[in-house]
């Protein structure tokens, strides 16, 4: 009875300890996986996250790539015999449940299918350059992929001014290619990123809009490329992730004033920490600095946490967040209150 006792009051001592959630809360959790070393959610950091289509996500670290299942089990992390496959980073899209596109630069950039099974390659056709003005590919940028299209930013130098961005929408069965939008780019675009070109990320929701974090502007574009909306902003590191309805994170600028509460629930005590580093974005805590806000299409809303993400998807009920670099990356699920059960 008394070993009992002393069960009962250990319990409810670990669950006054415990984080209260309340109803209108944000949480964040850690999501551990597998690693060469053994279970961990705290190791190094992700630099690309895809949706599976299935509630899951596919996560890229350099030449490292990383599966994990709805339920946060590590379904798969495929290597190659040929270490240039994956070699001089680039971005990530699931095509199918097998196989990912990517974009690869360690030779020349090229736009490439993957099958995660086999650990082989198709390259699609690589567009030359023609001229001065007229660059071919230069080189990639982000990437998605929607009704088995891939929609990807390419970069254009110019003879007069600085760059180009171009988004293209391009055929994984034969290369063709299809211009949608473009819009240069200044020197003075996050000069923290040279001498490499300045980010732009994107994604796609349902409807098939695409969504553009550049370093100076959000924009949404339909389908087509035409424009829906614009805003200013100042970003080092643009990210942007959009659930299925538009309903989108972005991440850019200086924080502002919130009230909303993000919980952290879960995780090992490094990895909750290296969550709380980013509660601010003060550039002496953290190597990137943008700030996080959501829109719904009626407004924006701050939201203090999670400042300066490597990378960010929707998937199942909730967004997967790439946090961190080497020795302090964590992946957090974070979910807002109207989808918790």
């Amino acid at each position: 009875m008394l070993r009992l006792l002393g069960l009962v009051a250990v319990g409810a001592l670990v669950a006054g300890c415990a984080p209260q959630v309340g109803p209108d809360d944000w949480t964040l959790e850690p999501i551990p996986f597998q690693s060469a070393v053994g279970r961990t959610d705290f190791a190094f950091g992700m630099q690309g996250l895809a949706a599976d289509g299935s509630g899951g996500f596919w996560a890229r670290s350099g030449e490292t790539l990383l599966h994990v299942g709805v339920d946060g089990e590590t379904l798969a992390m495929p290597r190659s015999e040929d270490d240039d496959l994956l070699a001089g980073g680039g971005t990530i899209a699931v095509l199918s449940g097998t196989d990912l596109v990517v974009t690869r630069n360690e030779r020349a950039p090229v736009l490439s299918v993957i099958d995660t099974t086999t650990m082989t390659v198709r390259d699609l056709p690589r567009e030359p350059a023609v001229s001065n003005d007229d660059f071919g590919d230069f080189a990639f940028g982000d990437i998605a992929v929607h009704d088995g299209d891939a929609i990807v930013v390419r970069y254009q130098p110019r003879s007069t001014g600085y760059l180009d961005y171009q988004l293209l929408r391009v055929d994984l069965d034969d290369g063709a290619r299809t211009l949608l939008y473009s819009a240069p780019l200044s020197l003075d675009d996050a000069p923290d990123t040279f001498p490499g070109v300045p980010p732009v990320d994107l994604d796609v929701d349902a409807e098939g809009r695409i969504y553009l974090a550049t370093p100076s502007a959000r924009i949404v574009l339909d389908a087509e490329g035409s424009e829906l909306s614009a805003h200013e902003q100042a970003a080092d590191h643009p990210r942007v992730a959009v659930g299925p309805d538009g309903t989108a994170l972005w991440w850019g600028g200086e924080p502002e004033e919130s009230n909303v509460r993000g919980v952290t629930v879960g995780g090992s005590s490094e990895a909750r920490e290296a969550i709380a580093r980013r509660e601010s974005c003060a550039k002496a805590e953290v190597f990137r600095t943008d700030a996080l806000s959501l829109s719904d299409g009626e407004a924006q809303h701050p939201l203090p946490f999670l400042c300066g993400a490597n990378a960010a998807v929707w998937t199942g009920d909730s967004w997967v967040v790439a946090i961190g670099g080497e020795g302090d990356g964590v992946l957090v699920r974070l979910t807002p209150p109207d989808a918790r059960d």
